[in-house]
């Protein structure tokens, strides 16, 4: 598989980790027992999806006001982790508390065996609405995953990014790089690390480290595929 628009994915990403998105979704004219959906501020309802796991919310859309056919264009996109066997519950509700029964309410058994490129997942409800997610497998960024901070006298790691070469590397938070392509880092400037390390992303970045257990290796990263989950704030698209 490959990254949209170009890159080969190596490795690919988790088969537990897939992007969700609510593509759209088609609703009645009217509600379940022949009413209009809102009387105050259009005739349209005004819906918001929501996907969880065991009464756990993880994906939740804004509300889209006064549409029959909502797209959700400023939803919070991003990779899930979604655990193997573990029933997932979707839901289309209106926002308007006088219509308190969701427009629908879908339980899928194993999401994951519904990842495609190909085609999104569609959901019939018995209301007559329609919803269609995208699912798919994780998006990738590209880069090492890889934060640090520059001391007085050395750097230290101050995040990794779980899905990452970094991470695939065994580097953790806490560890202190001693050595960057065979150079002490003693007495380097932000600019001399900064550079060491992005002059040498695509063939591999070497550090001596001293890990936060007191033990010491060579570690090389290169630049890869990132797999961010949506807790970790790396926006994928």
């Amino acid at each position: 598989m490959r990254a949209p628009g170009t890159r080969q994915l190596d490795p690919p990403p988790p088969e537990d980790l897939i992007f969700l998105k609510f593509a759209s979704a088609h609703i009645p004219t009217r509600t379940r027992d022949g009413r209009e959906w809102d009387s105050v501020g259009g005739s349209a309802p005004d819906p918001f999806a929501k996907i969880s796991i065991d009464d756990k919310e993880i994906v939740l859309t804004p509300v889209q006001a006064n549409t029959l056919t909502p797209t959700w264009p400023n939803q919070k996109l991003g990779n899930y982790r979604i655990p193997h066997g573990v029933p997932v519950r979707v839901e289309l509700w209106d926002s308007n508390e006088i219509n308190n029964h969701p427009i629908c309410v879908q339980t899928i058994s194993n999401l994951l065996a519904e990842t495609s490129v190909e085609q999104n997942l569609e959901l019939r409800c018995d209301s007559g609405a329609l919803i269609e997610i995208v699912v798919q497998p994780a998006h990738a960024k590209f880069g090492l995953g890889l934060y640090y901070e520059l001391g007085t006298d050395d750097v230290h790691v101050t995040r990794v990014v779980g899905e990452s070469p970094a991470a695939r590397a065994k580097l953790r938070r806490g560890d202190q790089l001693l050595r960057i392509q065979g150079r002490d880092v003693k007495g380097m400037d932000h600019e001399t690390v900064r550079s060491l390390i992005n002059s040498n992303v695509s063939t591999g970045v070497t550090f001596a480290v001293q890990h936060v257990d007191g033990s010491n290796s060579d570690v090389t990263v290169k630049d890869g595929p990132i797999y961010p989950t949506v807790e970790e704030d790396l926006p994928v698209e």
